[in-house]
């Protein structure tokens, strides 16, 4: 059995990889739950896999602007749901921008 901290490292680097809308479901869904903190998901990450890079992982989360609302439809978030995880993967990249 995979352990919780496990998947949660392969879904940052899925958005560190591929930064589909999906992804950012999952990690914000990650952080939602009070078990992870960004903090802790980037050190994950970290362990994970060996080329993953703070700075690139600003740009992955960055590229969320470019993502439609319809690009979420498939996944049942409500434009009020997305809005709010707009707003704090915004805050996260300036944050890592900082």
């Amino acid at each position: 059995m995979l352990h919780p901290d496990d998947a949660v490292a392969n879904k940052m680097c899925a958005l560190f990889g591929r930064a589909e809308a999906r992804d950012f479901l999952d990690v914000d869904a990650a952080i939602q739950s009070g078990r992870y903190t960004r903090e802790r998901l980037l050190d994950l990450a970290a362990a994970a896999d060996g080329g993953f890079d703070r700075a690139r992982f600003a740009d992955a989360i960055g590229s969320l602007r470019r993502i439609t609302d319809a690009d979420f439809d498939l996944y049942g978030a409500s434009a009020e749901d997305l809005a709010a995880v707009r707003a704090r993967f915004a805050d996260w990249h300036s944050e890592l921008r900082s």
